[in-house]
């Protein structure tokens, strides 16, 4: 159920928020409900669905150069170049592109069968979808005949976000890449007619603001934004005519003057979802001059976006959500906004192309060596240019394409591969410009302060500790209880991980339990949340832990960064926790020693959520605790771990690495049944390795991470780097 009022919500917004911003969220309200009030024939022309005359508004478009981010006429050239270096690929793409073609949905990774099987319309150019369906929901359905803004989007066990995805129309990518890729004209103008038919089912069957695809603003703009992009693909086609482009500028036209009229502004914190709705218009605008209204969405809405991604992106290249899987999806949006602008003849400002580069340059600093990114806060698996099938957290691609899309050299490695989304989207000469730009980009440990992560490397070792403020500028929004949280990986085996969002809206209580304290690697106190969550309000997470990272930096041959928080503080006898990392890639090993500073007896669980299954607590080897007597030279652990009981994790069928433990009080040690969601709406087996103490503060705990002797790597987790259909329904 939707949020109920809870005051100290509120007074913890009114001592935080700036108050021209609730200012200005209560003079939007108070202006819409002037509009709401006013006679049909007063309303302004924009905001009505808007009536045009077919295809004149584009006609001229066919017979010259139009503003494009990929130039159709270099399209044999780019799939040439697709085909013979890029082959797997390009067979993912028309695999997608047929499985869409059938009326199978990519839906957070997983295919869905979303055929309409009620509309009696037979299988002609692409299969009918039914956009009024959860896929994911239990057959949940919403009723078309609701406005978009009075849909309930908390029916119980759906999950609207599952039924936006397939609303994005993400598909008419794969259409437009499929007709790039096919030999002959006749395939192309097959793949034509596929994407202008989905267009054509999408109008007839969700009416202008009806429905749940019409439910909120960044759905509507998200999917502007993904016609008016993909056009480029299909643009010069012969399928393509006065017809098809009357439709395409009505439907650009309704989204657009939908998403201006519905901005999501009348919060008092502005959120992602407010720059998203700005995008489709912007973009629109840019490429598609000839719209009636083009002029104020690429100039005045145009205006407003670039100062939102100024506010929105900190100093230090991360987004203002506190969340990494949020941030890949507004540096794609943000980055297509930014192309659109430049091909359109009105650019972006460079602070705001200095501030896109920044999102890419984190994301880059944040990366494992798998390519994934850590999961930092909330993980939804939506992307803002699919143009090759991912997985939800495989970054990998994301700084070589903002170097070749924004020629940043310092976003460039020197080890980088041109990735085929450079080709895609630039064509080309996209790729020759990055395989010319130098390679001024680095790999080392890194501290991204204004998001408060650490990231430590040495050797194949990667160590991740968050200790930074919530979202929306400590309002909540996706930022999660997981201060002093580590993920730790070894080349491409993860041995500690986040455990996910899993979902929101469809499941309340699990929402709240993954961004809770205990769904973390980290500390928690008395059964205590880092930060109060607040029951029914599942994007408020007021911020009073105040975690930072107090430092990074190497001491005898160990990388190491320590962050604190005072989230525990506020209880009686309060304890403030400080945890200090360390990393040593030439021994293998991690350790972590938290302190716990206060007063007073306090019951203290720690975790640790491991992605492996045959996990087991054991007696350590004599070998083993030769290796861990090693430790307290480098002044990093006490001067025993406990022997009796260390725990072992198994990695394809082999010891992998150890977990050992020493503190200053007993404790408890056990391995639990768990999970992790690597993705929306994914869960996948797990155990979490749980240690209990009980007694007086301060006190202090030891964790060390040791990879076993003679152990390689195995090679199980490389198919994060490209997802190909699988058939699954």
């Amino acid at each position: 159920m939707p949020g109920s009022l809870d005051l100290g919500y509120l007074a913890y917004l009114a001592a935080n928020v700036p108050p021209w911003d609730i200012a200005r969220a209560v003079a939007v309200r108070a202006r819409r409900a002037v509009r709401g009030g006013l006679p049909k024939a007063l309303t302004p022309f924009f905001f009505q669905a808007p009536q045009l005359s077919g295809g004149e508004l584009l006609r001229q478009a066919l017979t010259g150069r139009r503003p494009s981010i990929v130039d159709p006429s270099e399209r044999e050239a780019t799939a040439h170049l697709l085909r013979e270096r890029y082959p797997e690929a390009c067979r993912f793409i028309l695999r997608e592109a047929d499985a869409c073609k059938r009326g199978e949905v990519p839906v957070f990774g997983k295919w869905k069968d979303c055929r309409n099987r009620a509309s009696g319309v037979e299988a002609a150019d692409v299969t009918p979808i039914d956009y009024g369906l959860d896929p994911i929901g239990h057959r949940v359905r919403y009723d078309v005949s609701v406005p978009g803004p009075r849909v309930n989007l908390f029916l119980p066990g759906a999950d609207a976000k599952a039924a936006w995805e397939v609303g994005r129309l993400q598909q008419l990518w794969r259409y437009g890449q499929a007709r790039w890729l096919a030999r002959t004209a006749t395939e192309r103008s097959a793949w034509a007619r596929a994407w202008i038919a989905t267009i054509r089912q999408f109008r007839a069957d969700c009416p202008v603001g009806m429905g749940v695809q019409w439910s909120v603003a960044m759905e509507v703009s998200s999917r502007a934004f993904h016609v008016a992009l993909s056009f480029a693909y299909v643009m010069d086609d012969p399928a393509i005519d006065r017809t098809a482009l009357g439709e395409v500028a009505a439907m650009l036209e309704e989204h657009c003057a939908y998403a201006e009229e519905h901005l999501e502004e009348t919060a008092a914190v502005r959120t992602n979802h407010y720059a998203a709705d700005l995008v489709g218009p912007v973009v629109v605008g840019s490429l598609f001059p000839e719209l009636p209204r083009a002029r104020f969405w690429r100039e005045q809405l145009g205006h407003k976006l670039w100062v939102e991604i100024e506010r929105q992106c900190r100093p230090d290249g991360t987004h203002f959500e506190s969340s990494t899987g949020y941030q890949r999806l507004v540096a794609e949006l943000f980055l297509g906004a930014v192309l659109a602008a430049r091909a359109g003849g009105n650019p972006a400002p460079r602070a705001v192309e200095s501030c896109v580069a920044g999102l890419f340059r984190s994301i880059g600093a944040l990366l494992k060596p798998s390519g994934n990114i850590p999961q930092v806060g909330d993980l939804d698996s939506c992307r803002g240019l699919p143009l090759m099938p991912r997985a939800a957290l495989d970054c990998g691609y994301l700084p070589a394409l903002g170097a070749a899309t924004l020629l940043e050299p310092t976003l460039k490695m020197a080890t980088s591969q041109c990735p085929v989304e450079v080709a895609w989207l630039l064509g080309t000469s996209g790729v020759e410009r990055f395989e010319s730009l130098p390679a001024h980009g680095r790999v080392a440990s890194n501290l991204l302060s204004d998001a408060g992560i650490a990231t430590l490397r040495s050797g194949d070792g990667y160590l991740c500790l968050t200790s930074g403020p919530n979202g929306q500028g400590g309002c909540g929004g996706h930022a999660h209880n997981d201060k002093n949280s580590i993920e730790l990986s070894w080349g491409s085996v993860d041995l500690v991980l986040d455990r996910g969002t899993f979902v929101y809206a469809r499941d309340p209580e699990e929402r709240d339990a993954r961004r809770g304290t205990a769904a973390h690697s980290t500390v928690q106190i008395d059964g205590a949340e880092q930060n109060r969550i607040i029951a029914g309000r599942l994007f408020a997470l007021p911020d009073t832990s105040r975690a930072h990272i107090r430092f990074l930096g190497r001491s005898g041959g160990w990388e190491m960064a320590s962050g604190e928080h005072v989230g525990y503080a506020r209880r009686l006898h309060g304890v403030v926790h400080r945890r200090l990392a360390a990393l040593d890639g030439r021994r293998r090993m991690a350790v972590l020693q938290d302190d716990l500073l206060g007063s007073g007896r306090h019951v203290v669980e720690v975790r640790f959520h491991v992605p492996h299954t045959n996990v087991n607590v054991r007696p350590a080897t004599s070998l083993e605790m030769a290796l861990l007597r090693d430790l307290p030279e480098q002044g990093s652990a006490p001067d025993a771990f406990d022997g009796t009981r260390v725990v072992e994790v198994a990695v394809e069928g082999r010891p992998f690495a150890l977990f050992a433990f020493a503190a200053s009080l007993p404790f408890h040690l056990s391995v639990e049944d768990s999970d992790v969601s690597p993705g929306y709406a994914e869960r996948t087996p797990a155990r979490t390795i749980a240690l209990r103490l009980s007694g007086k503060v301060p006190a202090k705990i030891w964790t060390a991470v040791v990879v076993l002797p003679g152990e390689g790597m195995p090679s199980f987790h490389g198919a994060t780097k490209g997802v190909a259909p699988s058939g699954e329904t």
